[in-house]
């Protein structure tokens, strides 16, 4: 035996092991997934989904994230356009394959759409635009009793980990970005929205949450996998982070999305065996310093001279200069 043929995996073992993992006919739910870590999959993307499809069957749904593209404001690329019929997602060739199947429906969300075929697509889809929470599918699939599947990428709940993070009130860190869109009138717009808090940290929450029993574990395919109920998923992650902020906190000192975070919320005395940057009332505040320089930065609109060498403006040597200076700060405090 060959090790293609000891790695490939069938459409009838993908069914198979889809079911023994807790997912059932007439289940809506999202997925999530590296598809090489399945093994080498006979009849590609679209047996894949052909298999996940046929589990739940007319009566369920299946949802995948189609997110694209965003810059910092200040930095916005003038080329690109989001385009809801072609803009090709980064989430992968399976999501892609999805969302050019026939009644499938991608919602129109410049950032962050998601695609769903089955019952209630169409319900999952509606209002996710411009002017709606980027991560809605997941609340709204929450709200029906769906499921959230992950197969081959860990602990990383994908997507549905910034829905808990915006329920649990952590998305006040100004960290602005945008793109160009089509809107439905065939116009170029411009999109902007605050993205997400860091989530370096947030693996390490899944265990916490398996302890409840609501994460059940098993393989499809070559795949380590997990499937949760969306709502309890959310719940749970959500009440954590409310509890206790600190948690979503990562070590990297040059993380500007952990650092404001926890300035913001004045989570200094709060935070379990703080790192020397947390300690230090003067590394403190050069950070801060240092994130209004950049956060300054992400406040006004301006678009890339693709035919212009970018320079260094003032602020940009400011944010070198301070962020070297916290560096030898640290150095020291750590000696």
């Amino acid at each position: 035996m060959d090790l293609l043929e000891h790695m490939s995996v069938d459409k009838d073992q993908l069914i198979a092991d889809i079911r023994k993992i807790g997912v059932n006919r007439g289940d809506h739910i999202a997925v999530a997934l590296s598809l090489k870590s399945i093994g080498f999959v006979k009849g590609g993307p679209d047996a894949f989904i052909d298999s996940l499809l046929e589990v739940i069957g007319s009566e369920g749904t299946l949802m995948m994230n189609t997110f694209t593209l965003s810059f910092p404001i200040a930095e916005i690329d003038p080329n690109y356009i989001f385009e809801l019929e072609s803009t090709i997602p980064y989430t992968g060739i399976v999501p892609t394959k999805l969302m050019k199947r026939k009644g499938s429906i991608r919602s129109r969300h410049p950032t962050s759409s998601i695609v769903a075929s089955g019952r209630l697509a169409r319900y999952l889809t509606d209002g996710h635009d411009e002017h709606s929470d980027a991560y809605l599918p997941y609340a709204k699939l929450a709200q029906i009793g769906g499921k959230y599947l992950s197969i081959g990428i860990g602990n990383r709940l994908v997507a549905i980990r910034h829905e808990a993070q915006r329920e649990a009130g952590l998305f006040i860190v100004p960290f602005i970005m945008g793109v160009r869109y089509r809107n439905p009138k065939g116009q170029v717009s411009l999109f902007t929205w605050v993205d997400p808090p860091c989530f370096k940290k947030l693996p390490e929450l899944v265990p916490k949450i398996e302890q409840t029993g609501m994460i059940k574990r098993g393989k499809i395919g070559l795949a380590d996998s997990i499937v949760a109920p969306a709502d309890k998923l959310i719940e749970a992650m959500a009440t954590i982070l409310k509890k206790d902020p600190t948690l979503n906190l990562c070590d990297d000192f040059s993380c500007l999305k952990c650092r404001e975070l926890e300035r913001r919320m004045k989570l200094y005395g709060k935070i379990r065996d703080p790192k020397f940057f947390q300690r230090s009332s003067v590394i403190r505040q050069l950070l801060g310093f240092r994130n209004n320089l950049i956060l300054r930065r992400h406040s006004y609109i301006s678009f890339r001279n693709p035919k212009k060498k970018k320079t260094f403006r003032s602020t940009t040597i400011l944010e070198i200069g301070t962020y070297r200076l916290v560096w030898l700060f640290s150095k020291i405090l750590d000696k």
